[in-house]
């Protein structure tokens, strides 16, 4: 029953409402700005893809971009993962060339991996730009492991070990402070 003085609503009225919305529901519509800029190009290039104990790995990166709107990185990240377990080894960071030059559509890095820090093993090289992800990655094997792996792995558990330490710490430290805070 409708109140006095409102107009009659056919139910044809709100059958079309109901449909017309569910139409634009259903219906896909564009997005601008929904596909990410194009990557630019890593290229890889590795000294040697078999390393013995007294030789380095020498790691050289291109950086280029034609159509990316990404801006040249100052250094790329390379982080070396053993392939029979998966885990992460070593981690670097290489300085790119001269970052005031005026071509910014190229950038060279280079730098070397000491391969007394290395494992025995075959190893994944993985390069990434930080600034817009793209990767490149080759395979390298070690055939003796470096003199120097023991006291570097303990190096990097150690300091991951403090960073979780300090972590914990400092969210009890906040948690006593807001409850220090709360109470008058």
């Amino acid at each position: 029953m409708k109140p006095y003085g409102m107009p009659a609503r056919s139910p044809r009225t709100g059958l079309f409402l109901l449909v017309a919305f569910s139409a634009l529901l259903i219906m896909p519509c564009s997005v601008s700005g929904a596909t990410p800029p194009p990557l630019p190009s890593l290229a890889l290039s590795i000294s040697n893809a078999t390393l013995s104990g007294d030789e380095d790995l020498v790691v050289s990166a291109a950086w280029s971009r034609d159509a990316s709107f990404y801006r040249p990185p100052r250094s790329i990240d390379v982080l070396i993962y053993s392939v029979s377990s998966g885990s992460l080894v070593a981690g670097y960071t290489i300085p790119g060339d001269d970052p005031t030059a005026a071509d910014d559509t190229a950038r060279h890095f280079r730098g070397t991996v000491p391969s007394s820090e290395l494992p025995e093993g075959r190893l994944l090289l993985v390069v990434t730009d930080p600034v817009s992800g793209a990767e490149a990655r080759a395979l390298i094997d070690v055939t003796e492991p470096g003199p120097d792996y023991p006291a570097a792995q303990a190096k990097r558990y150690a300091e991951t070990a403090f960073f979780a330490v300090a972590g914990v710490l400092l969210a009890v430290l906040v948690a006593a402070l807001a409850l220090l805070l709360r109470h008058p």
